[in-house]
């Protein structure tokens, strides 16, 4: 089976002012279950509307939290949300349900699921997307653009730059209490985006593959793959990261057009609601 393969690398620099508008009229690509949106473009091969269920399978994750920045935390601080640096969307090149599959769904999906969560533990934060248009100039678009690509870059844990994902998967299954020290480069890094816009707190979604196979489970399913860390760039620490990979089957005839990242919510959760005290570092 041939896949259509859509990347996304450095997102910021093609997007429209409010991108939120644009993806809100792209049809049923976010739009919940009976809304206009889906009324306006039906779907004959899309299966009963519904609940979609899934399961979730071949599972590999990797938890770490900064307690000292835990301590630091400030539930009413400016949070900056970034929008995920590198997205790679693959599909059959013939699957009936995938017309709202993309990489800009993906992320707004994924920007959607990240509001729903911290709006609810943290509902006095005050969020602003870091892109040109919304809390970000027009004038800085091209400065930040440039600041994504050396996040990126920039060397972290086991010496390897961010995007590297080695240093997760050869710890999969660990979860850990760490204040892992930031290199220079990361630290400056985190120091210019402060000097120029005051966030207190800043999500950054650097790594997400979702891959699109409609013979899994009873009306298709995908593999989800994400690296999403949070930081506090005015003291310069990662809060948490998490690294999370999975196969998720449907169990009904509603097919993954949409919510795909309604498990990772649960996920992401856990670095909100666990006890430092009944972890262990292992």
């Amino acid at each position: 089976m041939t896949n259509k393969i859509i990347e996304k690398k450095y997102f910021i620099k093609i997007l429209t002012p409010f991108f939120l508008l644009g993806f809100l009229l792209a049809g049923c690509a976010a739009a919940p279950p009976g809304d206009a949106g889906m009324q306006e473009t039906p779907c004959e091969d899309c299966g009963e509307r519904g609940e979609m269920e899934l399961e979730i399978s071949s599972e590999k994750i990797y938890r770490e939290w900064n307690p000292a920045a835990y301590a630091k935390w400030d539930s009413s601080a400016l949070f900056g949300v970034f929008p995920a640096v590198r997205i790679t969307a693959e599909a059959p090149e013939k699957c009936r349900f995938c017309h709202s599959f993309s990489a800009e769904a993906l992320d707004f999906e994924l920007a959607q699921t990240e509001e729903n969560l911290f709006t609810s533990y943290f509902p006095k934060m005050r969020r602003e997307l870091m892109i040109p248009g919304a809390f970000v100039s027009e004038e800085d678009s091209l400065w930040l653009t440039d600041w994504s690509r050396a996040l990126e870059n920039t060397a972290f844990a086991d010496s390897l730059p961010l995007s590297n994902l080695s240093p997760w998967l050869s710890r999969e299954g660990t979860e850990q209490l760490y204040p892992r020290p930031l290199p220079y480069e990361l630290k400056n890094l985190f120091k210019q985006l402060v000097e120029r816009y005051p966030v207190r707190y800043l999500s950054v979604p650097l790594f997400l593959k979702v891959r699109i196979d409609p013979k899994l489970g009873k009306s298709g399913g995908y593999e989800w793959t994400i690296l999403w860390t949070l930081w506090d760039v005015r003291y310069q620490e990662l809060v948490f990261l998490i690294y999370s990979e999975f196969t998720a089957e449907t169990k009904t005839r509603v097919p993954p057009e949409r919510l795909w990242a309604m498990p990772f919510r649960t996920r992401l959760e856990t670095m909100f609601t666990a006890d430092f005290s009944q972890i262990e570092n292992h």
